[in-house]
């Protein structure tokens, strides 16, 4: 008899567990789908202008990326960093300043940098034509953001990819 009880027990005790278990499944769905809160916003990268890629600053500065403000106050982006999705990495300059809403835009070569435009100064394209992950960090190090695209005219997103034409992303 009694060990009808801890037979009992322990069924009841696991099938305790196995609902639990589910029920937090069930729920963590859910979470992971609310929107993220995050103060910089990959807007869009421009990935292939028009025309041959050729080693020219000018055509570097034709390609470039969009992060914008989507909190309700000035940010600061002293220590944030864009970074593809090999080596190349952009520090954004000491004291930049980017108001609530509105959009920045990073080019990839060289030239000079205003309120609205920075420069990566970089020798070279920085945005794969066949596709490519933009991230930015805040000042911590902490990802805020990971934008990831196909070369090519990818009129839906994907799960693991966003929106394209032939020669923008839309993150």
């Amino acid at each position: 008899m009694l060990s009808s009880i801890v037979s009992r027990a322990r069924l009841l005790t696991v099938l305790l567990v196995a609902l639990l278990f589910s029920a937090s499944l069930a729920i963590a769905p859910q979470a992971a789908d609310a929107a993220v809160k995050k103060p910089l916003d990959i807007v869009k990268i421009y990935y292939d202008p028009p025309g041959k890629d050729y080693a020219k600053n000018s055509l570097f500065t034709k390609e470039y990326i969009q992060v914008k403000n989507t909190g309700k106050s000035t940010l600061t982006l002293t220590g944030y960093v864009l970074r593809d999705s090999g080596p190349k990495k952009f520090a954004f300059p000491k004291g930049t300043k980017l108001k609530a809403g509105k959009t920045l835009t990073i080019r990839t070569g060289k030239g000079k940098n205003t309120a609205s435009t920075l420069y990566w100064n970089n020798k070279g394209y920085v945005w794969n034509n066949t596709g490519d992950t933009a991230r930015t960090y805040n000042a911590k190090g902490k990802l805020l953001e990971s934008c990831t695209y196909k070369g090519g005219k990818h009129p839906k997103a994907t799960k693991k990819t966003v929106r394209t034409t032939t020669t923008t992303a839309f993150c």
